[in-house]
């Protein structure tokens, strides 16, 4: 008994023991799994802490790259820019802005770091800062958690896109009246709202885009209206000439993806569109639908989107361009000297009075309006860009590589031909290059606008229905500020009508003798039949509306260049109508340097450079 009993003792004992250390360890593990625990939450705590000041700095970055940027694509120009950063640094930023995110916390951004590698390039560095102002004074304060980082980016003034049609219009694209082969379009059309071909089916030999677009008045829900005709491969390459982009041949122009390919694919004509290496190459619809071929087979989902069109209206960088630009090109792709390397932008004609050139600009500036007549011998000689402050008059032959900017209007008075021609046929590119880079390249570039013909004979319903509401269309810009349509019969500062000329009276005299036959000679003998516009070799441009009467003289018209433009409203008096799209504008390669630099209008782009957590 007493063995039981002293048993039973002991084994109580034990149990205790046993009970106190497993106390023990609970106890143990229990702190641990706190101290865990606590651990967790404090990094969790700290987690949250760092992905919020994150994204508020995010927020901030977001925020001043968006103000910086919507001024500079309202005002496509660096002049603003330039004057407000002109000594900024890390101790005296500039363009600072705060804001806060209800709930969440607080950001404040600046610029510290601004540079201008070259003219058409700007670089900023914002510094962004995201706190939690956890006492809610609007400050950042030593023990707030907070987030730094720094974004360069860059503000650029591009070559635009809308040189990579033949033709490009702002507001809705039409072609009404054409069938069959009464139109052909050898290049890729484009508008910024609907495109619509009615009254007939014409040959587009090429691309056609619309974009929906809710600025234009009415909007316009963004569809090409229906697929016109186009040649077949073989039928393009029986019917070739020099003015023309090549037909696509896989023996030429390379297989589908390949080096050769990717030289040649922006300039050559494929009539089966398809998807190649993620965008489209041939013929192809685009619009709010996504991208189809001519048959209607959907190649891509998503909508085409509108484009920007660059803005004339600071004449002032014109003139500051035209008296500063030096011919940069030094040698020509065959390893051949540039004679006009280094020299100054300028204008010449031949002066029958005095039986030699003359140049008309002054440091590429020509004050006033001047008219321009070139002849098959003593032609136009353009180099560089020229600004007019107001209206040129032009017709004839023309030499050289240029643009000519006007202050107001360009008024197209006759036929517009180049001296040395350009040829794009052949199979090797850097020969046709070589060959090409030489010839003659016009653009004719209006702040106000381009007339064709003799605006003497403008009337309605032809041409001035089409210059004048409702088929000129009110638009908004981005900042929701109402544009008014464009209206030819207001009277503009100068007092006369926007489609005429301000050179010469009121009565358009000069317009009246220059539009009549072409072949006058430079002893001044003009004969008195009225003369027609047939061809025009240039790239036309507009900030309002280019068009008039063409073909009057029973001949047809062919544009071989390009026409864009806000409203377009030619009118054609006889058949056919061509348009040749001259492929030595548009971009070559990852340098955005097109074969001839004749320095076309820029629109606004930005660029993410770099991101960096400062501290």
């Amino acid at each position: 008994m007493r063995k039981g009993i002293f048993s039973s003792r002991k084994q109580r004992g034990t149990i205790m023991i046993t009970t106190l250390v497993f106390g023990s360890m609970m106890v143990g593990l229990g702190t641990a799994y706190v101290e865990v625990s606590t651990a967790s939450l404090r990094t969790a705590a700290a987690r949250t802490r760092e992905v919020t000041t994150l994204n508020l700095a995010e927020a901030g970055l977001a925020a001043g790259t968006q103000t910086i940027w919507r001024d500079f694509r309202r005002a496509q120009r660096f002049n603003s820019i330039d004057s407000t950063m002109s000594s900024v640094s890390v101790n005296n930023p500039a363009m600072s802005l705060n804001g806060i995110i209800a709930g969440v916390g607080n950001y404040s951004v600046a610029v510290v770091r601004f540079t201008q590698p070259d003219s058409y390039n700007r670089f900023l560095t914002l510094r962004s800062v995201g706190w939690v102002d956890r006492n809610g004074n609007g400050r950042l304060d030593s023990d707030e958690p907070r987030r730094t980082i720094d974004q360069t980016f860059a503000l650029q003034l591009s070559r635009s896109g809308v040189f990579d049609y033949a033709y490009f219009v702002n507001n809705y694209g039409w072609m009404y009246g054409f069938d069959n082969e009464q139109l052909i379009v050898n290049g890729d059309m484009r508008a910024n709202g609907d495109f619509e071909f009615r009254y007939g089916s014409p040959v587009i030999n090429g691309s056609i885009y619309a974009s929906r677009n809710d600025k234009l008045i009415p909007g316009a829900a963004g569809t090409v209206n229906m697929a016109p005709r186009q040649w077949s491969n073989s039928t393009y390459a029986s019917r070739i000439n020099r003015y023309m982009r090549q037909g696509y041949s896989s023996g030429t122009h390379g297989s589908s993806g390949s080096a050769t390919f990717n030289d040649w694919r922006d300039l050559v004509y494929q009539a089966d569109g398809s998807m190649v290496d993620g965008r489209s190459f041939g013929a192809v619809l685009g619009d709010v639908a996504g991208t189809r071929t001519f048959g209607g087979t959907t190649l891509d989902s998503r909508p085409n989107e509108e484009m920007m069109l660059p803005n004339l209206n600071d004449l002032n960088f014109y003139t500051d361009l035209s008296t500063t630009w030096r011919n940069p090109k030094q040698t020509y792709l065959d390893g051949t000297a540039n004679p006009t390397y280094n020299q100054g932008a300028y204008v010449e004609v031949w002066n029958p009075s005095t039986n030699a050139y003359q140049r008309i600009s002054t440091n590429g500036i020509v004050n006033g309006s001047a008219a321009l007549v070139g002849y098959s011998d003593k032609p136009i000689k353009i180099h560089g860009p020229v600004t007019f402050t107001e209206d040129v008059v032009i017709r004839g032959y023309v030499q050289g590589q240029g643009t000519i900017y006007a202050g107001r209007n360009v008024h197209v008075v006759g036929d517009i031909i180049y001296k040395n021609l350009p040829d794009f046929r052949g199979t090797n590119l850097n020969s046709i290059d070589a060959s090409n880079e030489k010839k003659d390249m016009l653009a004719l570039a209006a702040r106000g606008s381009v007339m064709l013909g003799n605006t003497r004979r403008f009337a309605r319903p032809y041409p001035l229905d089409y210059m004048t509401p409702p088929f000129t269309k009110p638009r908004y810009d981005d900042d929701g500020n109402l544009i008014p349509a464009f209206n030819a019969l207001e009277v503009d500062s100068t007092g006369r009508y926007r489609y005429q000329s301000a050179y010469g009276d009121g009565n358009q005299d000069l317009i009246e003798q220059l539009s009549l036959n072409v072949d006058i000679d430079r002893n001044g003998s003009i004969s008195a039949d009225e003369r027609g516009i047939s061809r025009v070799d240039s790239v036309l441009f507009t900030n309002f509306v280019g068009g008039g009467n063409l073909a009057t003289d029973g001949l047809g018209f062919t544009l071989n260049g390009s026409i864009i433009c806000k409203d377009e409203a030619m009118v054609l008096w006889s058949l056919p109508m061509r348009m040749n799209y001259d492929t030595r504008i548009r971009e070559r390669g990852l340098n955005n340097n097109p074969l001839i630099d004749i320095n076309l209008p820029r629109t606004p782009a930005n660029r993410r450079m770099s991101w960096q957590s400062a501290y």
